[in-house]
């Protein structure tokens, strides 16, 4: 009898650069049950996926934050359709996302709480007792598109910032490490001053700091595409905000979004067309994820979306905290629902 678990470990995420002797722990909490792989990089990732599912691994330990959950489902559904392209039937793996990241939204949506090895403790008890293992289910979404190169692009994830000022948020978020509940906030402060500075009449904002107004430029510039929602396109081709989830998240415990994904087989999805102090004077709805209110507003259900960017126009989103550039267009659906084990060690 093979293993029962695949551990994928990433020495590069959050927590996990703290901790060199990171992988023996894990091989000692998964002793004869399972596998543990490291990789460094993304160029080794499609191999050790096709060694779980050669092995039979049923369940898949994911040591990294959001992000390397997103590489791990995203190249998994990759190796997935290539062996059923191949004739060889193939089941999704349970998924464990454990706590190794700086937010790891997926794993605290999930009631999964503790580190990896604890994590994995816990799980291997139990299955060596023959003790019942809860489990609940998270809907992902597919993200496909074309590059500006001609590229394909194919991923899976569980929230999605394609335009505007939820795209750029996180390029801010990312400029300086840790990622935490304070950098969260202080990026909304700064995008707040930006969007005050942006409404600022010009002789005014001429006496505020070059880096302010450049801060102000960078965040609040529009997303320029055009954007369809279940074969209907919405009337406006600038968007100040673009983003569209398949679960209902919490960033840090500062901002909840996604709301109507609480609900199986909802996505999300928010595309809003209005200035930048018209999404501060929505800030306590962005926050507590209660509907955005406005005349250019969609904020709703979807079953599909569809954005194309304008002329001299890119789209550059980040999924599930991954930034991605350089996309002509994406399409939206429904992804694989995943069975997702309770074990938690706290």
């Amino acid at each position: 009898m093979g293993p029962s678990i695949g551990v994928l470990t990433n020495p590069n995420s959050g927590k996990n650069r703290r901790n060199p002797s990171r992988r023996r722990e894990l091989e000692r909490a998964v002793g004869r049950l399972g596998v543990v792989r490291q990789t460094d990089d993304l160029a080794g990732l499609a191999g050790v996926l096709d060694d779980f599912l050669e092995l039979g691994c049923r369940y898949w330990v994911c040591d990294g934050g959001d992000g390397t959950l997103h590489w791990l489902l995203s190249v998994g559904a990759e190796r997935i359709r290539a062996r059923e392209a191949a004739g060889i039937p193939t089941r999704w793996p349970q998924i464990i996302p454990a706590n190794g990241g700086s937010i790891d939204f997926v794993a605290h949506k999930a009631g999964i709480r503790g580190q990896a090895a604890d994590v994995l403790r816990v799980l291997v008890h139990r299955l060596a007792h023959g003790e019942p293992i809860e489990r609940t289910t998270l809907d992902t979404m597919r993200v496909r598109g074309t590059t500006h190169a001609g590229d394909d692009f194919d991923h899976l994830g569980f929230a999605a910032a394609l335009g505007g000022i939820a795209q750029r948020f996180f390029g801010k978020l990312y400029e300086r490490r840790p990622v935490d509940a304070w950098s969260i906030a202080r990026v909304i402060g700064n995008s707040v001053a930006g969007a005050v500075v942006g409404g600022a009449p010009t002789q005014l904002a001429g006496l505020l700091p070059q880096s302010m107004r450049d801060y102000a430029d960078e965040v609040w510039a529009p997303t320029r595409a055009h954007v369809t929602v279940d074969g209907r396109r919405l009337p406006w081709g600038s968007y100040a905000t673009l983003q569209v989830g398949s679960i209902d998240i919490s960033l840090g415990g500062v901002v909840r979004t996604f709301r109507r994904a609480q609900q199986p087989g909802i996505l999300h999805a928010q595309a809003v067309s209005t200035t930048p102090l018209g999404i501060v004077a929505n800030l306590p709805n962005v926050v507590l994820g209660t509907p955005i209110w406005g005349s250019q507003v969609f904020d709703g259900a979807v079953e599909t979306i569809d954005v194309h960017a304008l002329a001299g126009e890119s789209l550059d989103p980040v999924i599930d905290g991954e930034v991605f550039h350089g996309l002509a267009e994406l399409h939206v659906s429904h992804g694989p629902t995943l069975e997702v084990p309770r074990v938690s060690a706290a």
